[in-house]
């Protein structure tokens, strides 16, 4: 029997790849191509013609204020068919500052409004201080069971609006903000402030998201034979031990 195809896109690859971004997408082609599905792994960034009804994860990482408003700009010209894509189910997860777009509007630190895609209500308005440091979160059900961590450094500032929140977040000693909600949640869409590789970092976040686009359970970590993913989950539990 011929293997599933699953098609991923990496958006904005270049622009919004701030602290290892990419190997989000990198990895959780890897894990696909492991349980013996064909993969497919686009690049796309300004400019591109992109068909978004053609994948089934689309991932876009975190950027600079620059290179946000630069790929906020193209995007608007795919808005309709992004927001249509997200709507049928296909799943998104944006971390960092991407996950911005799918609110109403971003006030920059100076003042400067700029609109987004509207998909959910919520506002973004920044301040010129930054909110950085590692952290413990944990995601409200349905997804993870396992505390999960993570890294922020983004514009200071806040989100107003009524939207879901779907982590619960604790900083890490020395980190510049204090326990909150945050992040988006909407159909398979998932975004969060949390930067950098995750998917990596976080071995039950990345088994989610392959159990989700192949339709069954991985084997468990215990019956894993690929070096790999051995140290990857060596590395997520001894990060997890000096975090708490």
């Amino acid at each position: 029997m011929e293997a599933k195809q699953i098609n991923i896109l990496h958006l904005y690859y270049d622009l919004m790849n701030l602290y290892g971004d990419w190997a989000n997408a990198a990895v959780l082609e890897r894990e696909l191509d492991y349980r013996g599905f064909n993969v497919r792994l686009d690049k796309k960034s300004v400019g591109d013609d992109i068909d978004f009804s053609g994948y089934d994860f689309i991932y876009i990482g975190s950027g600079t204020e620059r290179s946000f408003v630069a790929c906020m700009r193209d995007l608007s010209r795919f808005k309709d068919a992004f927001i249509e894509c997200i709507e049928t189910g296909v799943y998104v997860l944006a971390t960092g500052n991407s996950h911005e777009l799918f609110g109403q509007s971003v006030t920059d630190c100076d003042g400067n409004e700029h609109e987004m895609l509207g998909l959910l209500d919520f506002e973004t308005v920044q301040s010129a201080t930054r909110v950085t440091g590692d952290c413990v979160f944990s995601a409200k059900p349905p997804f993870y069971r396992d505390k999960l961590i993570g890294f922020i450094n983004r514009a200071g500032g806040s989100q107003t609006g009524e939207i879901e929140r779907p982590f619960s977040v604790e900083p890490g000693a020395g980190a510049g903000f204090k326990a909150c909600d945050e992040g988006i949640m909407y159909k398979n869409l998932l975004g969060t402030y949390m930067t950098g590789p995750l998917l990596v970092r976080n071995p039950p976040m990345m088994m989610y998201f392959a159990d989700k686009l192949t339709g069954e359970r991985a084997k468990h970590e215990s019956k894993r034979t690929d070096m790999f993913f051995e140290y990857q989950g060596s590395g997520y539990y001894t990060a997890l031990d000096e975090l708490k």
